[in-house]
């Protein structure tokens, strides 16, 4: 069972950042409540690597299917190093209008972070 944990240490260590959330995903809908507990719980380590975003996308990943099942918020996504203070991420690179649709849509755990993506970020297929 992968955790947001292993996902940052794996994508500091230079694996796809999107492709371990789709599988850590995956694998947290298909769990039990104490086992969504336990894969967001643990803070992820401090790394030095990896592209911005990466860490702030985790912490509100795990923030909104805290509140979306019903389990404990972890007090790490709130730690200042969760948080994109320079300036706002776009996901898929958006410009213009795009940009205004993911001001718009983009779930409140996410804009809280300065992260602006699509409303059904976490979805699968």
């Amino acid at each position: 069972m992968d955790s947001i944990k292993q996902v940052i240490y794996k994508a500091a260590a230079g694996e796809d950042f999107y492709l371990l959330m789709g599988d850590f995903l995956d694998e947290f809908y298909r769990s039990d409540q104490a086992a969504r507990q336990q894969m967001i719980s643990e803070r992820p380590a401090d790394t030095d690597g990896g592209r911005r975003e990466c860490l702030g996308f985790a912490a509100s990943a795990a923030h909104k299917l805290a509140n979306d099942y019903g389990l404990d918020v972890p007090e790490w996504v709130f730690e200042k190093r969760c948080y994109l203070y320079d300036e706002p991420y776009f996901a898929c690179g958006a410009a213009d209008n795009l940009r205004l649709l993911f001001m718009y849509k983009s779930p409140a755990e996410f804009k809280h972070r300065n992260l602006f993506v699509d409303e059904n970020v976490l979805s699968r297929v």
